[in-house]
């Protein structure tokens, strides 16, 4: 193999690499842009037209917060601040096995952004679904944490309504 052979074949090796190297990034679709993550600065790309089978023609590099990246993002220059601000009990039910059971709250919680880091005031604000044990029982054969007394007595009282989801 000549020398001039070799060169080529390893300049065409490397560009190869270097091409897939970049063409394997992940860049975050300007749809993906997520309000409470996402910066205003962070890149995002936007697909103009689509092949048919699907494929995107083109694409036009963006930030989440420029004029095709969506709107809603958090400033640069500022680091969210959330607090709890409410929690609210919207369903119980227990999970039991043959010596032991637990009994579950389901609580929509609600979340504040004191620094108000959003470009967008209703950001401020999120929401989530939370299932927490709160109480458990054992001993028996099957015991139920949905009705009855707990472990220390009549404090606290298992009741349950079955509801494992959150309404909102």
């Amino acid at each position: 193999m000549s020398k001039g052979y070799r060169r080529a074949l390893f300049i065409f090796a490397a560009s190869m690499m270097l091409l897939l190297a970049f063409g394997a990034s992940a860049q975050q679709m300007c749809d993906e842009c997520d309000p409470y993550n996402s910066y205003c600065s962070d890149t995002c790309l936007r697909c103009h037209g689509f092949t048919q089978d699907g494929g995107c023609l083109s694409y036009t590099y963006s930030t989440c917060g420029g004029p095709l990246g969506g709107g809603a993002c958090l400033r640069d220059d500022c680091t969210p601040n959330w607090v709890e601000t409410s929690r609210v009990t919207q369903g119980t039910y227990d999970g039991n096995s043959w010596n032991s059971c637990t009994h579950h709250s389901v609580q929509w919680v609600t979340l504040y952004d004191y620094n108000g880091c959003n470009n967008e005031e209703s950001f401020w604000t999120q929401h989530y679904c939370d299932n927490v044990i709160d109480g458990s029982k054992s001993g028996g054969f099957y015991p139920s944490c949905c009705d009855g007394y707990g472990p220390n007595g009549p404090d606290p009282l298992y009741t349950c309504d079955g509801n494992h989801s959150c309404t909102g």
